[in-house]
């Protein structure tokens, strides 16, 4: 079927409306979400997202979820997964992070580009459970969140349309129940790869917890803004990254590795 090519490194899209990823590939801009101050650079790599250059030796962290993971409000350096990879002998940050986008948005992204990155470490911050992926009558797809329309649900008939029925059937069991089975198809990926991953569910809004889950609330005691005044900034980002990795340290410590020229690195 033609929406299957959505499921594919060659054809990934985070929107077929507008928003396309060829349009970042490799370039630099100053806004992005509801960063419209001009202060920060947003500079893509060559698939598009913000983060390293895939071709960048290594060990990799493959970093998925919303604008929390890019980092909107900051500099690229300074989001979470790029600090995150400071804090590892020889890190690679491969942050695939977007703003706006789901748990739906997260495995189609995982899947698309687990082969082509091949990560030692994957971590996923998910995305408010509310929000989904649609895929349009002319085999496109395209984000989708109840509390705002953007993009094909505003300014296309069809997506208009769709909008309104999502949130008249949208319930609190419905949204819980998409994102368990998202997160369980994740485990059973990861497991197949044998590759190591943890997750935050600080917006799940769920007790729900797994041998996986990593417990720090990313918005607990918010130690300072991001320039668009919405998302945490830099010295937030920073403790947050540093507080991860401790908890992969302590309770996960052959997660963070790194075999080079016979040598094995453990943190």
């Amino acid at each position: 079927m033609k929406v299957l090519k959505h499921w594919t490194a060659e054809n990934f899209e985070i929107s077929t409306h507008k928003y396309h990823l060829s349009e970042r590939v490799n370039k630099t801009y100053k806004t992005s979400g509801n960063d419209n101050t001009g202060l920060c650079d947003y500079t893509y790599n060559e698939l598009g997202f913000r983060g390293d250059s895939i071709k960048k030796e290594g060990f990799k962290v493959m970093a998925l979820g919303c604008s929390h993971t890019e980092g909107v409000g900051v500099n690229n350096d300074e989001t979470w997964p790029a600090q995150f990879a400071k804090l590892i002998p020889n890190g690679v940050n491969i942050n695939f992070g977007t703003g706006g986008r789901s748990g739906d948005f997260v495995v189609r992204c995982l899947f698309s580009y687990y082969d082509l990155i091949k990560p030692d470490l994957v971590l996923i911050f998910y995305p408010e459970i509310v929000r989904r992926e649609i895929y349009t009558k002319d085999g496109g797809v395209e984000p989708y969140m109840p509390t705002s329309a953007w993009g094909f649900t505003e300014e296309t008939i069809e997506g208009m349309n769709t909008q309104k029925l999502k949130i008249e059937l949208q319930n609190d069991n419905e949204d819980f129940i998409n994102w368990y089975k998202n997160h369980q198809l994740i485990k059973l990926f990861l497991e197949s790869k044998k590759c190591n991953f943890i997750w935050n569910g600080s917006l799940i809004r769920s007790s729900y917890k797994d041998e996986f889950r990593y417990d720090g609330d990313f918005f607990l005691n918010v130690l300072d803004k991001a320039v668009d005044n919405k998302h945490c900034g830099p010295m937030h980002l920073k403790n947050y990254a540093l507080n991860l990795h401790n908890f992969i340290q302590k309770n996960y410590p052959n997660y963070i590795h790194r075999e080079n020229n016979n040598i094995k690195t453990l943190l």
